[in-house]
């Protein structure tokens, strides 16, 4: 029998996605290291007065490098960091919502699962009814009416029973779909449909709103937005180039050594462009964490409320129509052995026992994907309620 928890690691352990984001971390700390690698330096052949006074001038050999100041390369390497993290925090997003596609899909066989065998059920005493029918209307007993109605009743049932068995089959496709397998058909654990759901909602929502990934992937991106900030301010410090040379001269047999130093002088264009545009950008990524933080919210309130209501109704079931409805088939059966109340009567009160039982499941349902969606983080929002 199938669980939640092994679905779900069987999903996650080659997820193509996940892969796809692991080797994205693994991009970010190569381009880490390519980014603090310092200038190469250059090396060449230099000439100089060829040909005055028909001498072959001065020859030799010149060595460049540029040396970057203001503390870039650093700033570089801490822009990719940042990028790093961030591709960690978008890992662990898509991972979330991984397990939550899987747990919502395993809710959904477990729910049809459970339908299937409450239909079959009630199936199974319609078609005792439509034989006890016939036979009482044989024996004269009953009307022909009785027995129309019992077969309508029994086939609207076997109707309904063969939607579930298509559902259930639907479902369990899909959730191979989602963990990666080519079928399934086992049964699954129907214990995911009893969720134990947080009753405080200040803690539930503190913890979503502290752990949520969304908002870890914004915050990321607001990371990498300040440090870019701090790589364009550094931007205007002007690297240092330099270049040193050794030549011969032909004319007098020295030796000549040639020194250059330069740095561009920022006169003209000073960065503050990108800069302003890297200050907007950190400006754009909080508003997008404000964004997210009540989109969260929302969806939270709403899923919360829906959790709420399908909990009170539960309890009232449990508390008194189930009781009812439990009484109501005892004692009509009691009453059909006394010859007091028709085999119709019975399979009324049973039947009203099997919707209960239905409508009980749907909402057990119900709290078991909102349960799915909290444990996710909100990350994914369930079926029932897109």
């Amino acid at each position: 029998m199938l669980t939640a928890a092994t679905a779900i690691a069987a999903a996650v352990g080659n997820h193509p996605q996940l892969r796809a984001a692991r080797s994205a971390i693994r991009r970010q700390q190569h381009l880490r290291y390519q980014a603090t690698r310092r200038p190469n330096p250059t090396a060449g052949y230099l000439a100089a007065e060829v040909g005055n006074e028909a001498d072959a001038g001065q020859q030799g050999l010149f060595l460049s490098q540029e040396f970057v100041r203001g503390d870039k390369l650093t700033l570089d390497g801490q822009i990719r960091f940042q990028e790093m993290l961030l591709e960690q925090e978008r890992l662990r997003l898509r991972q979330l919502r991984i397990e939550a596609d899987v747990r919502f899909a395993v809710i959904e066989v477990a729910y049809a699962q459970e339908q299937q065998k409450l239909l079959q059920r009630l199936q199974q005493s319609l078609d005792n009814a439509v034989s006890a029918v016939n036979t009482l209307v044989r024996s004269g007993e009953l009307s022909s009416t009785a027995a129309l109605q019992s077969r309508l009743e029994a086939q609207r049932n076997l109707m309904k029973t063969a939607r579930t068995k298509a559902a259930l089959a639907t479902a369990q496709q899909a959730l191979a779909a989602v963990v990666g397998w080519k079928s399934f058909a086992a049964p699954v654990d129907v214990s995911v449909l009893r969720p134990d759901l947080e009753t405080d909602d200040t803690l539930r929502w503190d913890r979503i709103q502290s752990s949520s990934p969304e908002l870890a992937v914004v915050r990321a991106q607001q990371q990498v937005a300040r440090a870019r900030v701090c790589r364009e301010q550094a931007e205007p410090i002007p690297n240092l180039q330099t270049q040193w040379s050794l030549q011969q001269d032909a004319a007098t047999d020295y030796t000549v050594l040639g020194i250059q130093l330069g740095v561009e002088l920022p006169v003209r264009d000073r960065n503050r462009g990108a800069i302003s545009a890297a200050h907007a950008e950190t400006w754009r990524f909080q508003n997008e964490a404000e964004a997210i933080t009540r989109d969260l919210k929302t969806r939270y309130v709403r899923l919360a409320g829906e959790a709420r209501q399908a909990e009170l109704q539960l309890k009232t079931i449990k508390g008194d129509l189930e009781s009812l409805a439990l009484q109501n088939v005892s004692t009509t059966q009691r009453a059909f052995r006394l010859g007091e109340a028709t085999y119709l009567d019975l399979l009324n009160a049973q039947r009203a026992y099997v919707s209960l039982s239905l409508e009980t499941l749907e909402l057990y349902r119900q709290l078991a994907l909102i349960g799915a969606a909290f444990d996710a983080l909100l990350v994914s929002v369930p079926p029932a309620s897109r």
